[in-house]
């Protein structure tokens, strides 16, 4: 069973994409801040990140940057998830090394297509 790091803090997000990847048959792993984000891509080696931009500790961002730093692991698949809409940011974060960007609000179909897309389901 392919492993899904979803990380946001709010815990209706996690709770809504938890539901939505535990349904499409992924064990999914709850992080709640960016050091956690990648302290549970380095043990668990998932293959796809869902994560929010404003993450507490660490934002999403650095933590991206420090999961493409991570060299001992298989890379995951990263999907950024977030209220922020702001053109410069969704390039940023395409540029840093994300490979989609979901702006909310979202629903499972969006989730659904992103995901086919990156060749995960």
């Amino acid at each position: 069973m392919a492993k899904c790091v979803i990380a946001d803090d709010s815990r209706i997000i996690r709770m809504l994409l938890s539901k939505i990847m535990a349904n499409l048959n992924f064990e999914v792993i709850e992080a709640e801040d960016g050091e956690e984000v990648v302290e549970m891509v380095e043990l668990n080696e998932p293959a796809v990140v869902i994560m929010d931009w404003r993450l507490p500790v660490l934002d999403g961002i650095d933590a991206l940057y420090k999961i493409r730093s991570l060299k001992k692991i298989k890379q995951p698949k990263v999907m950024f998830c977030s209220s922020l809409v702001d053109v410069d940011k969704i390039r940023e974060a395409l540029d840093g090394g994300a490979d989609d960007y979901i702006m909310k609000p979202f629903d499972e179909e969006i989730v659904i297509t992103k995901l086919e897309i990156l060749g995960l389901i």
